[in-house]
């Protein structure tokens, strides 16, 4: 395929997702394309930074399913006890029995249902302990996770080789969804490739590549990232044959610090090889009007 018909196909991407074909080992968003083998040992030794790392949807779901499984297990034990150990509880050994069971695991003392005896209130009373631990536990995992401070960047979804004053220049961009500021914004760009030894071993190699201007003190709207291909830049000669031939990568890390929450935040962005484009210009997305500037963001991706 040219490189004319490769640039012609993803102008016509309607979604930042990533074209098939050959794997790399950094996704679009700069997360590693890595499978580690299921160790049950260390996920349960590192149980907090799971919980912390998962989605709102799948947090949830996993403490519906304590909650159910904990009221279960309960449940069955109130069940096993004598007739007479729960009062309001229906006496026979049914299902309707251990309907009622759950329900008193649900309510505990609050519920239409009393305990008698020493074995029914020492349940009781592991239950509630349990129940206070595993509050304290989910308050504090939700509380952590909400006020996590993160990253509203919009990363360009192709980059851009052409030339900027005279210059033949590697051109992205990003910009800021919130109406805050990211407060020392700093931009760090690696060129990632498969590089052959004399001796016939092909490794990864990582290079960082100079930008024009890697440093923001105030990133509030949108930054126009540059990285001039002269000089020593590893990228100097490289057409679009040789980036897809050593399947480059081109790593983009956005750091700072977030004027809301104080604290730092960061953004990852990965180009490969397909998704740079030659010869173009980003369309300008900001606009002044009404004494105030505007910011496109659904235009962060146009290009002319």
């Amino acid at each position: 395929m040219s490189l004319r018909s490769i640039n012609h196909a993803l102008m016509k991407k309607k979604s930042p997702q990533r074209p098939s074909g050959t794997p790399v080992i950094i996704n679009k968003d700069g997360s590693l394309n890595i499978e580690r083998p299921h160790d049950p040992g260390k996920f349960f030794s590192d149980l907090h930074h799971y919980l912390l790392s998962i989605s709102w949807s799948e947090f949830f779901i996993i403490l519906i399913t304590m909650f159910l499984l904990g009221n279960l297990f309960f449940a069955s034990m109130y069940f096993l006890l004598p007739s007479d150990a729960l009062q309001g509880v229906y006496p026979e050994m049914t299902l309707q029995r251990f309907r009622d069971c759950f329900f008193f695991s649900v309510h505990l003392l609050n519920g239409p249902f009393t305990p008698v005896g020493f074995r029914a209130n020492a349940l009781v009373t592991l239950e509630n302990y349990l129940g206070m631990l595993t509050l304290v536990i989910a308050t504090g995992l939700f509380y952590a996770r909400f006020a996590r401070p993160t990253a509203r960047v919009v990363f360009s979804e192709n980059a851009i080789i052409s030339k900027y004053n005279g210059r033949p220049c590697f051109i992205f961009r990003v910009a800021n969804e919130r109406m805050n500021q990211i407060i020392e914004a700093r931009m760090m760009l690696t060129f990632t490739r498969n590089e052959t030894s004399k001796e016939g071993e092909t490794t990864r190699k990582f290079h960082n590549l100079k930008l024009d201007c890697d440093y923001s003190p105030l990133f509030a709207l949108s930054w126009t990232i540059r990285h001039f291909i002269d000089g020593d830049s590893v990228m100097v000669g490289m057409d679009g044959e040789q980036l897809k031939e050593q399947q480059v990568v081109i790593f983009a890390s956005l750091s700072g610090l977030d004027d809301t929450f104080s604290q730092t935040i960061t953004a990852r962005n990965a180009y490969r090889y397909d998704e740079i484009v030659y010869n173009k210009r980003f369309k300008d997305i900001i606009v002044f009007e009404r004494n105030k500037f505007r910011l496109n963001i659904k235009g962060i991706h146009d290009m002319v």
